[in-house]
């Protein structure tokens, strides 16, 4: 996720998804527009990029 300067999403993008994550997919990325982040006036010189990792599997 990219995240601008007012703690608004501004991409989502799922680099794999296997099983249960390729039906999830589509709700997934919706999921990721939908989460807050803080201001910071700080990200107007480097966005940030969030990275989050979903684990689906029975332990």
């Amino acid at each position: 996720m990219d995240v601008d300067p007012q703690g608004k999403v501004t991409h989502v993008e799922v680099e794999v998804a296997e099983g249960v994550g390729e039906r999830l997919r589509d709700r997934a990325i919706a999921a990721g527009y939908l989460s807050l982040f803080p201001p910071d006036p700080g990200r107007a010189a480097t966005p940030l990029r969030w990275r989050r990792s979903l684990d689906f599997a029975p332990r």
